[in-house]
């Protein structure tokens, strides 16, 4: 009996730790600022393989990090003059079971490849205007301080 409450407790304390260390690697992360969004990981089933997430735009770098992770490094990291946003769309099938109605699907591409990310429509107001925000000359300019 003791054995399994020192077990229960240990895995508790485990549980604990790591709700904690999440919760200070996104405070830290996110700092300036963040935004939800779910990204998704694995297309081997039919709606199925989103993580909840948030991003973090930086300059002309959009970072994606994983909501329930202990790695400090983004996911995706997705450059302003390299996306492309190819489709639009609601969540459909399963994915309507996951997320609520006023949730809007990118589909962006990319030269490192392909990535959808699922964002409230507010998110995904910001998200378009930071991708159309870079003024004529910027890129040319940005290595310069």
């Amino acid at each position: 009996m003791l054995k399994a409450l020192l077990v229960v407790a240990a895995l508790a304390a485990a549980v604990a730790v790591f709700l904690v260390l999440t919760y200070v690697r996104r405070s830290f992360l996110s700092r300036s600022g963040s935004v939800a969004m779910a990204a998704r990981l694995s297309r081997h089933m039919e709606g199925r393989g989103w993580a909840p997430g948030f991003a973090v735009y930086e300059r002309g770098t959009l970072r994606w990090y994983r909501m329930f992770s202990l790695a400090f490094g983004p996911r995706y990291s997705l450059l302003r003059h390299d996306v492309q946003v190819s489709e639009r769309r609601k969540p459909a099938g399963p994915e309507a079971q996951i997320f609520p109605p006023e949730v809007a699907i990118l589909r962006c591409k990319s030269t490192t490849g392909e990535v959808e990310l699922a964002m409230t429509t507010s998110a995904v107001t910001g998200f378009l205007s930071w991708l159309e925000a870079a003024p004529p000359g910027a890129e040319f300019y940005s290595g310069r301080e």
